[in-house]
């Protein structure tokens, strides 16, 4: 049986913002039910009856700001999946220190909120199938003639290399035959983060963001240094911010 397309709510005080992220949305071909919320109180009503999957969320919002709707998100039992769309990248680090998959600038993109939606998808079908611990998950990979696993929590960092993923871990490196999307819908959100298009790295492997000009980076614990891509940056620095690398900070040179 085909799995069931995630509903969503779409939580803006703007009726052009509303419908644009609808049409967007319809788009994306990603979704069944679609509802409607014109400010933060209806969002939390329409939340306590429909129990949306995902939420696209406005943060300056005259009635309730959408961080106060996502503080109320993080009681229920089941929590969705949260993408902010704002036109303010200030509240980027209240955002994800309420737990938010994402972080969306206005105008927002077709490409960057399908990557979005792609990663709540992945984060609720994960939650739902994989009773597993997240240190303990595995990955199947080719080692000479024959296949071993991989600890997934043992991956310091990943890097794309044409149509093949390079696994790096303890000194050793692994190639599997998978994109970039699938292996970052395998990797669980809270131990990696993707810092770059062809990039990933586990959190708490990152020592510091480095800025310098105009380009960032992410400097490893073992002294290695990884570039940030542009459409990443504000969500990497974010993140520093809040202490999800284990307390690195962005050092500017």
């Amino acid at each position: 049986m085909a799995k069931k397309p995630p509903s969503v709510l779409i939580v803006d005080d703007e009726p052009l913002a509303r419908s644009r992220l609808k049409a967007l949305c319809e788009r994306t071909g990603l979704f069944g039910e679609t509802e409607l919320a014109n400010g933060g109180r209806q969002a939390v009503e329409k939340i306590k009856r429909r129990q949306p999957d995902i939420i696209l969320l406005d943060v300056d919002m005259p009635d309730l700001s959408g961080l106060r709707v996502a503080e109320f998100c993080q009681g229920l039992d089941r929590m969705p999946e949260v993408i902010f769309t704002t036109a303010h990248s200030t509240y980027a680090v209240q955002a994800f220190r309420l737990e938010a998959t994402d972080y969306l600038l206005k105008p927002v993109k077709e490409s960057l909120l399908r990557e979005a939606v792609e990663r709540a998808i992945a984060n609720r079908s994960r939650s739902y199938v994989d009773p597993q611990p997240e240190s303990t998950q595995r990955l199947w990979v080719q080692d000479g003639t024959g296949v071993l696993q991989l600890i997934v929590s043992d991956i310091e960092w990943v890097e794309a290399e044409r149509d093949y993923m390079r696994l790096h871990l303890h000194g050793r490196s692994y190639l599997v035959h998978q994109s970039m999307r699938s292996l970052e819908s395998q990797l669980p959100g809270s131990l990696f983060v993707r810092v770059h298009r062809s990039i990933i790295v586990r959190r708490d492997c990152i020592a510091e963001v480095r800025r310098k000009g105009r380009k960032r980076y992410v400097i490893l614990r073992d002294g290695g240094q990884l570039p940030i891509g542009p459409r990443y940056a504000d969500r990497i620095n974010a993140t520093a911010q809040t202490g999800r690398f284990g307390g690195a900070e962005t050092v500017t040179e």
